[in-house]
């Protein structure tokens, strides 16, 4: 029998739980010393993301459906996420982690 995706993984958090409800641009998010992951998840509204530090839009990024459960996304020392509201009143919450 399979278990939860989230069970195979270790998160040590870095830095604060943080919640960003200001998306009307392109927010880059910048890691803190030690970061090696991000847990994501948008909140009211859909958002749209980049890995690649391009602007985020209409017609660029994945999407982030609101109310999802979390998205694990491992950084490479070239990645750069960047998030925008795909509607007015999107929020997004997140936390920074580290582990294997």
């Amino acid at each position: 029998m399979k278990g939860h995706p989230y069970d195979t993984f270790e998160f040590n958090p870095v830095g604060a739980h943080t919640r960003n409800a200001s998306l009307g641009s392109a927010v880059t998010l910048t890691p803190p010393a030690g970061a090696t992951k991000i847990l994501i998840q948008a909140m009211s509204n859909d958002v749209r993301f980049t890995l690649d530090s391009s602007a985020p839009s209409a017609t660029n990024g994945f999407i982030m459906i609101a109310d999802d459960p979390p998205l694990l996304i491992p950084l490479a020392p070239d990645v750069t996420v960047r998030v925008i509201q795909d509607a007015a009143g999107a929020e997004i919450q997140y936390q920074w982690g580290s582990g294997g």
